[in-house]
């Protein structure tokens, strides 16, 4: 019985432990890793992928998965600029109109998956191509350039207390995320539905309406961390959000531990697996490792994390 309490206990802390040890090799290998500046450039760099993959938590427990994130980080980023600049409306109003557009999306997602049984990974898909493709239309290949607006620029490049804004903004999210998720029925029902989703129908609740929230959530999550990187690089771009970020954020939300397969999940274990792929890429590159070597390390310790994470599910879960 002691024995099956400390795996468990060992099982909830499999995360911290991991990010820990390779803190601790990093440090050992170069000092500089464990200073302010760059722990607080760790941060920065992980806030954007974090605020997404908070949000993509909530999806992937349904059983889902949105693969559009990317193209909406760029769509928003652009629709702000587009609202500040050509109508000459405050920059609230150009950030709630950023916001908008990534809800629409992730209503329409919503919709399509929970009303009429399409798969996820179909309509993500669709809607990452077109979304992609409404964004070339609307600012085509270029930079454009946000400048003369303090505020907006703060949000990405400002600070509070030596920490950027974005990271204050990716840790009020997570807890506010984190609150929905263990007090409210809303976050029970996301589990539920991602266990057993006829169960669910069967009770009388409205699983359409759930499912259809998670995915604008998951837009409106997209359109946060696109207006942030606007205001980070002060250009707007239909070509943002390329590259696989939702596949960085898929990884960081499986790498917390969330099951693919739905039903299990928690908003602080996505924090810790975000953090843990910052600290792995901030490493490696603060070591100077090439980048072909990079690929290779970064994945072996991603597949070893999951093995860990894998076993200490099933710790938990008594098998």
């Amino acid at each position: 019985m002691i024995m099956l309490k400390l795996q468990r206990n060992l099982a909830d802390l499999a995360l911290p432990i991991a990010m820990a040890l390779l803190c601790i090799i990093f440090t050992i290998a170069e000092p500089a890793f464990l200073s302010f500046g760059n722990l607080s450039g760790i941060l920065r760099q992980v806030a954007l992928t974090g605020i997404m993959a908070i949000f993509m938590t909530y999806v992937i427990m349904t059983g889902g998965i949105d693969l559009s994130v990317g193209p909406v980080m760029a769509l928003a980023g652009l629709a702000a600029y587009a609202v500040y600049y050509g109508t000459g409306l405050p920059v609230g109003f150009a950030i709630l109109f950023g916001l908008s557009v990534g809800m629409v999306v992730g209503t329409i997602n919503g919709f399509a998956i929970a009303a009429f049984g399409l798969p996820p990974i179909i309509v993500t898909l669709g809607m990452l191509s077109i979304v992609r493709g409404f964004a070339l239309l609307m600012g085509g290949p270029d930079l454009h350039q946000v400048r003369d607006e303090p505020f907006y620029t703060f949000l990405g490049n400002g600070r509070i207390l030596e920490l950027p804004v974005s990271v204050w903004i990716f840790f009020g999210l997570a807890a506010l995320m984190f609150s929905v998720e263990k007090r409210t029925s809303f976050g029970l029902m996301i589990s539920s539905i991602g266990d057993n989703m006829r169960a669910v129908f069967l009770s009388g609740r409205s699983v359409t309406k759930t499912v259809c929230m998670v995915y604008v959530l998951s837009g409106m999550g997209a359109a946060v961390a696109g207006m942030l990187l606007s205001s980070q690089v002060h250009t707007a771009s239909a070509t943002y959000g390329e590259f696989g970020v939702e596949l960085d954020v898929i990884a960081a939300v499986v790498l917390g531990g969330t099951s693919l397969m739905g039903g299990k999940g928690s908003v602080i274990r996505t924090v810790f697996g975000v953090l843990l792929l910052g600290v792995i890429n901030n490493g490696l590159n603060i070591l100077n490792v090439p980048v072909d070597q990079q690929l290779m390390v970064k994945g072996v310790i991603i597949v070893a994390a999951l093995a860990v994470s894998e076993w200490a599910q099933r710790v938990k879960s008594g098998r």
